[in-house]
Formats: structure tokens, C-alpha cells, sequence
């Protein structure tokens, strides 16, 4: 009997001396974790610098749109102020038109009044001529023909109220003559100080529209940064997106490669155990004595429990559902309503594994849920977990099948500790039992 035992160990050894090359060759021809660390931080370290970079763009193109916002209102007030002087140019263009208008017509109302005045004068003239070279003449005939001397004094001065009639009406179209000079000799004052308002206006428009022009120009140059701002942002954007895929892609092969070389580890460990076992079985044989028990595998920071035909596991090694998904009386608000998830009973710190493999898309504080994570699994599915006292993961990071996320607490909405789990599937909630492997009971 203790032959076939010493046969039986012997080719376990074997088997796991096997294991153990065939892990030793395959960590020969494998990235090490240590140089996969290695370059997620250099990649992290670039991210950052591409990070910065970008805030920089950013900031030098919220501050060119600042500066564009500001050059559009100086911009718009001097487009309102070139319309205001335009509109004052045909005004004044207008009254000088009217100016005219109005000296021609006083030109030609002094006109009348002078020739009217020039007839009237010279018919006076004629007349006084007349008198003066007809004058015995006409005393004679005067004095002939009054029937009386009062008739003779009435027919006087009927001759000399004539005479001053007439020097009357001439100094009247002076007058008015006069008159309509100092009307016309106004207008055209006033038109005069219309024409150079008119034209320090022309001036004004004119270094309004330099002003414009010198505002486009600069207008010019700062669109052309904006737009090189823009592109320098975008460019940052995408290499830091770049960046990001990658240290993602880095991070998974990283949680690969810890799991491979810690399953090396352990293949190692058991084979160097089943060695000790057997050379103690052999000792124990040659002595004559019985054969001793070998020792348990301890355990990793994974949970290998079951997996469903989905792919899921459950997040905890407790069972007890508390209260499951769907319609229920709600234990602080004390109504009626649907609930998200459903809330697995665990003790307090206890450990939260992960029930899939994917990334971790919040890692936060909530008041509702507390402190929780959701992992987006790539497949259409994602999960929420709730409640917790802390939570080891962060946001972008991705962790695979039962590693641990956090620890059961009793944050947020909770009266007691438990795990809250909430799962999506194209976004829609979906009861978490129907994708979990059985073993769930109700309490």
C-alpha cells in the first residue's frame, strides 16, 4: 500500500513540476506585471503632461473668446456710431440743399425789390426832372388855374405829398430790400456752418471707418488663433483619449499578468508542498511510519465563486436577499415604491467583489446609495454597488471577475449594513437574480 502511495505522490509531484515549467516558460515569454507597471506610469506621466497642455489651450481659447466677445462690442458701438455720423452727413446734406433753396428763392425776391425799387426811382427822377426844367411852367399854370389861394395852396401841397409818397414807397423797397440782403446773407452763414459741420463729420465717419478697419484686422488675428487654440485643444483631446485607451489596455494586461504570475506563485508553492509531502512520504516509508496530510492553498483578494451562463458571479459571499428587486415599502421614505436592485444582508466590512469583468465608470459618494461604484461590463450589461463603508477602486480602472471593489457598509439611504446591487442591461434595470447563478434565498 505504501508502494502504490509512494507511486501516486511521486506523479503528483510530477504534474506539478510540469505545472511549474510550464509556468516558468510561460512567464519567460510573458511581460512581466513590474514592467507593465512600469509603462502604465510612464503613460500616466504623459497623460498628465498632455493634460496640462490641454488646459492650457483651453484656457488661452476661453480667453481669445473673451477677447473676441469684447472686440465684437467695441466693433458694434463703432458700426453704430459710423451709422449715427452717416445719418447726421444727410442731414446736413438735406439742409444745405434746402439752404439753397431757400437763398435762390431770396435772391429772387431781392431781385424783384431792387428792379421794382429802380422803376419807382426812376419814374421819381423823371418826374423831379420835369419839374425842374418845367418849373415856371407849371407854378404859372397852377397859379393860373387855382380859383383861390386856398385852392392855390391845396394844388401845392396836392404836388408835394406826391413827391414825398414817392420817397416813401422808394425808401419802403430799400427797406425791404435790406431786409431780404440780411435774410439771404444768413442763409447762406448758415449754410456755410452746415458745410463744415458736414465736413468734420466726413472727418469724424472717416477715422471711424479706420477704426473699424483697424478692429477687423485684430479681428482677423484673433479668429486665426481661436481657430489655432481650437486645433491645439482637439489635438490634446484626442492624444489624451489616446493615452487613456491605452493606460486602460496597460491596466487590464497589468490585472493579467498579476494573475498570471500569483497563479505561477501558487503552482509553485504547490508543487514545492507536494515535494516536501513526498520526500516526508518516502522518509515515513523508509521509517515504516503513515503518510502525513498536506497543507490548504491559501486564499487570494479574488472571490471564485460560481459564474452563471451570463458571466456573473455574486458581489458577496453572503446569500440572504433582504429585500429583492421590484415593488416594496420603502424603510425611511415609508411609501410605496419600485426598488432599483436588490440589497444582499452582510456584515459589516465584509468584502464586494466584482461580478464581472469590465471598467469602472463612478467610484463616488451619493446620498442616496452612499459610497458606490458602477462597472460598465462592455456587453450591454452594467452594475451598481451601494451602501459601502469605502470603496478601493477609481474611476477608469478595470478589474476583473471577484476582485475586490470595497466593503459592505451601511452609507447613504440605509438603515443597517448591506450591499446594494442594481443591474442595467442597454440601460434599462433588470433583476439581478435572473442573471446571477442560483443560491440566492430570501429572509
Amino acid at each position: 500500500m505504501y508502494k502504490y502511495r509512494r507511486v501516486i505522490v511521486s506523479a503528483i509531484a510530477g504534474v506539478l513540476a510540469l505545472l511549474l515549467v510550464g509556468g516558468l516558460i510561460f512567464s519567460a515569454f510573458a511581460e512581466s506585471s513590474s514592467s507593465i507597471k512600469s509603462r502604465i506610469e510612464s503613460l500616466k506621466r504623459q497623460e498628465k503632461e498632455i493634460a496640462a497642455e490641454k488646459a492650457e489651450a483651453k484656457a488661452q481659447r476661453e480667453a481669445n473668446e473673451s477677447d473676441i466677445l469684447d472686440l465684437v462690442g467695441q466693433k458694434d458701438q463703432i458700426d453704430q456710431q459710423i451709422k449715427l455720423t452717416q445719418d447726421s452727413i444727410e442731414t446736413k446734406n438735406e439742409l444745405i440743399q434746402e439752404y439753397n433753396l431757400l437763398i435762390a428763392e431770396k435772391q429772387n425776391e431781392l431781385g424783384d425789390a431792387i428792379d421794382e425799387r429802380d422803376v419807382l426811382n426812376e419814374h421819381y427822377r423823371i418826374r423831379i426832372r420835369a419839374m425842374e426844367e418845367k418849373g415856371n411852367l407849371t407854378y404859372w399854370s397852377i397859379l393860373f388855374k387855382a380859383s383861390s389861394f386856398a385852392d392855390l395852396l391845396d394844388r401845392v401841397e396836392m404836388i408835394n405829398e406826391i413827391a414825398r409818397s414817392d420817397e416813401r414807397m422808394i425808401d419802403q423797397l430799400q427797406q425791404v430790400a435790406q431786409q431780404i440782403e440780411n435774410a439771404r446773407q444768413e442763409l447762406a452763414a448758415e449754410k456755410v456752418e452746415m458745410e463744415e459741420a458736414k465736413a468734420s463729420l466726413a472727418a469724424e465717419q472717416e477715422e471711424l471707418e479706420s477704426q473699424r478697419a483697424e478692429a477687423d484686422g485684430l479681428m482677423a488675428e484673433l479668429m486665426a488663433d481661436h481657430e489655432e487654440y481650437a486645433e491645439a485643444e482637439s489635438k490634446y483631446q484626442a492624444e489624451q483619449e489616446a493615452l487613456l485607451a491605452k493606460i486602460a489596455q496597460e491596466q487590464k494586461n497589468y490585472k493579467e499578468a498579476v494573475a498570471a504570475e500569483e497563479k505561477a506563485r501558487r503552482e509553485a508553492e504547490a508543487a514545492a508542498r507536494a515535494r516536501e509531502q513526498a520526500a516526508a512520504d518516502r522518509e515515513n516509508e523508509a521509517s515504516g511510519g503513515g503518510s502525513s496530510s498536506g497543507g490548504g492553498s491559501s486564499s487570494g483578494g479574488t472571490y471564485n465563486g460560481a459564474v452563471s451562463s451570463y458571466g456573473f458571479s455574486w458581489p458577496c459571499t453572503a446569500r440572504n436577499i433582504t429585500c429583492p428587486f421590484g415593488p416594496r415599502y420603502h424603510p425611511i421614505t415609508h411609501v410605496y415604491s419600485n426598488h432599483s436592485g436588490m440589497d444582499i444582508g452582510a456584515s459589516y466590512g465584509s468584502p464586494i467583489y466584482a461580478c464581472a469583468s469590465g471598467t469602472v465608470t463612478t467610484a463616488t459618494y451619493g446620498t442616496a446609495y452612499g459610497y458606490y461604484v458602477t462597472i460598465n461590463h462592455g456587453n450591454g450589461f452594467s452594475t451598481l454597488y451601494g451602501h459601502m463603508t469605502r470603496y478601493t477602486v477609481k474611476s477608469g480602472q478595470y478589474v476583473t471577475r471577484g476582485e475586490i471593489i470595497g466593503y459592505v457598509g451601511s452609507t447613504g439611504w440605509s438603515t443597517g449594513p448591506h450591499l446594494h446591487l442594481t443591474m442595467y442591461y442597454n440601460g434599462a434595470l433588470v433583476n439581478p437574480l435572473t442573471y446571477l447563478p442560483a443560491g440566492g434565498y430570501f429572509v
